[in-house]
């Protein structure tokens, strides 16, 4: 029944540890980022910077899998004088972040040896987006700004494709209208691409990743979704399940949305997993033989319609005991969590003691599962607190928030786990006031 849980208090953050440069790919240099630049001139080569914290996800992700690269470390170690640094360390470490603005992690910036910026990246990247910055940093390939220029006076496909590959990259290190502006630029040029190009000939690994990443993915009756729906056979052979993936994505935000809207066309879209989205519908995972997937999404957007559009709780629970009763031992933590987690956000809390009393029932079962995902157990915890809460029954209430609490602190991502423990920590303190 799991349609992609929306987490009840936060959203997942990659986990983080320490960051450590690798001999065999970039040699980083050990001195200031002052005696880098004079390095840098002496050596006729300019400046990359890495600037990186030590609890950084994504920063680890890139100094265990780009950095260490074989290619990566010939190229920058032949262009560059590379240094890391760590942006909470004090001294010249943090000077140098808090004077070029590093505040999203990992920032890569590549420098002339006067210290002026040549091009900066915000967030990880792969080995190839890599090598790119620092060919055009080098003069070795066009920056993109004048790829777009080129772009618009040629119209050549081939260069369109690689912007749009670039895009993403280039507007991530943006901020505010600036980036704003790139965004609208690229979108048009996406939608013009897309058109001239729906054809056999876009059916390959690059467009798929193109339209993954530009196409809206809840607009009814998109041109692009519905070509791949069209040619979902040779998508499936030529890049494998994944464009069935997205399109299973695709239709369910088309669903959702038309049931919270409460437009009876929903079932139209329901209709097409069992339809022309069939083949899609299959790739998803699942341990159950007693449902097919339009039977077990069907429980859930009938349920979306009840509670969102209807407002008819009693009938959404009727609905969710049938679905119990035909998933029998089939029936997992998240089904029960998210049956509960739907009542409160799509009612926003409004629930009798009736209601709360079912909430509750299905929360105590979904966190009695084992081998459940740590911050799931968490969200299932914390909203059954809620819900004691609003029984009165204070008391478990606290045991309640103390125990998510408690989970919280296993979670080995240290910045996640305090966000969440300052939540728990809050509801404690508005529970003792309510006392």
């Amino acid at each position: 029944m799991k349609n992609g849980i929306i987490y009840y208090l936060i959203g997942f953050i990659l986990s983080c540890t320490s960051v450590k440069g690798y001999a065999q790919g970039i040699d980083f240099f050990k001195g200031t980022f002052e005696e880098a630049l004079v390095k840098a001139k002496e050596s006729d080569k300019l400046v990359f910077v890495d600037f990186y914290a030590v609890w950084c996800g994504p920063c680890k992700q890139m100094a265990e899998k780009v950095f260490p690269d074989e290619e990566v470390g010939k190229y920058m170690n032949e262009k560059f004088v590379c240094l890391q640094v760590d942006v909470e360390k004090d001294g010249w470490q943090k000077e140098v972040s808090e004077k070029y603005n590093v505040s999203l992690l990992p920032t890569l910036i590549f420098f002339k040896t006067d210290g002026t910026v040549i091009q900066r990246l915000a967030g990880a990247r792969e080995k190839g987006d890599l090598l790119n910055a620092g060919k055009v940093a080098c003069g070795e390939e066009l920056s993109f700004e004048k790829l777009y220029s080129r772009c618009k006076s040629k119209k050549d496909l081939a260069d369109i494709q690689l912007l749009l590959q670039r895009a993403p990259e280039y507007v991530g290190g943006l901020e505010g209208m600036e980036a704003q502006k790139w965004i609208v630029r690229i979108d048009k040029l996406y939608a013009d691409y897309v058109k001239v190009k729906m054809g056999p000939d876009f059916i390959n690994k690059t467009d798929f990743q193109i339209v993954n990443r530009f196409n809206k993915k809840n607009v009814k009756d998109d041109a692009v979704m519905e070509f791949m729906a069209k040619n979902l056979s040779s998508y499936l052979n030529n890049l494998g399940e994944i464009p069935g993936v997205l399109l299973v994505e695709y239709n369910n935000n088309i669903i959702g949305d038309l049931a919270k809207a409460g437009k009876n066309e929903y079932k139209t879209y329901l209709d097409r997993i069992k339809g022309d989205l069939k083949m899609a519908y299959d790739i998803m995972p699942t341990s159950n033989s007693k449902l097919t997937p339009y039977e077990k999404f069907k429980y859930y957007y009938d349920g979306m319609y009840l509670l969102s559009y209807k407002k008819d709780i009693p009938s959404y629970i009727k609905l969710m005991k049938k679905y119990i009763e035909t998933m029998g031992d089939q029936i997992g933590a998240n089904d029960y969590g998210e049956m509960a987690q739907n009542m409160y956000q799509m009612t926003k809390g409004k629930l009798n003691n009736e209601q709360l009393m079912q909430a509750k029932e299905w929360l105590v079962k979904a966190v009695q599962y084992e081998n459940v995902a740590l911050l799931d157990r968490v969200n299932f915890v914390t909203m059954l607190g809620d819900t004691y809460k609003a029984l009165k029954q204070l008391e478990e209430a606290k045991e309640a928030y103390n125990q998510a609490y408690m989970e919280s602190l296993k979670l080995e991502d240290k910045r996640q786990g305090m966000m969440v423990q300052m939540m728990v920590k809050r509801k404690l303190q508005a529970l003792e006031l309510e006392k």
